[in-house]
């Protein structure tokens, strides 16, 4: 019986696909476009997957079938390729704790050990942090913020004490160092005359998102 009528034979007969030549997989109702080397540096799973050794995974036209999420898979590949560890984080929603659930355990299933430690360890909570600031301002002012940061601003009025020349010297006003014998010689004996002035105050709060990008790339150096 020749080699093509022999449904056994396929599977001895058949060649692992070049390292970097393209491999298509068929996850769910996606496929995705990859190489070997892509797919075989980090995940033993795939390794033994496309050594040429499983029949069973591989189509008709050549692509082999991968039974996950594909949503998932997307960030397992995106992970394969380069290395970058996730963040799912959200400004108003923090962290995506139901998705790197469910990304761990496909972790775990393509046995790619850095990725499934990163998330069974919760390295991510670490690689996103928020600084925060809390500041007094007084009068008018304005200001230009990034875009990683959030302000609230909680303006009040208030009133504060103003120094008054003894001689109704306007540009004394508030100062009284700049009052000099002829008014001292005024006030004499009297005692420093303050009187009260509105002014704005604004309580602001300053939140500033930073990521660390060296959590991101932990232990990328070690493999």
């Amino acid at each position: 019986m020749s080699a093509s009528a022999n449904p056994n034979a396929r599977g001895k007969n058949r060649l692992a696909p070049a390292a970097g030549g393209p491999i298509t997989l068929q996850v769910g109702e996606r496929r995705f476009v990859t190489t070997m080397n892509t797919m075989t540096g980090e995940s033993p799973f795939f390794a033994a997957l496309l050594s040429g050794r499983w029949d069973s995974n591989e189509q008709a036209d050549g692509s082999y079938f991968i039974d996950a999420d594909p949503d998932l898979f997307e960030h397992i590949l995106r992970y394969l390729r380069r290395s970058v560890l996730p963040i799912f984080y959200d400004p108003i929603k923090g962290h995506d704790h139901a998705l790197y659930l469910a990304l761990l355990g496909e972790a775990r299933y393509f046995q790619i050990t850095r990725l499934e430690n990163y998330l069974k360890n919760e390295i991510y909570l670490s690689a996103v942090k928020t600084c925060s600031s809390v500041e007094e301002l007084e009068g008018f002012w304005s200001e230009t913020q990034s875009t990683d940061e959030s302000v609230e601003y909680y303006p009040r009025w208030d009133t504060k004490k103003v120094y008054i020349c003894p001689r109704g010297i306007g540009v004394h006003r508030g100062n009284s160092s700049a009052c000099g014998r002829q008014c001292e010689s005024v006030r004499g004996d009297s005692e420093y005359i303050y009187e009260d002035e509105p002014v704005l105050k604004t309580l602001v709060i300053r939140k500033q998102l930073v990521v660390d990008q060296t959590a991101c790339m932990e232990g990328l150096d070690e493999e």
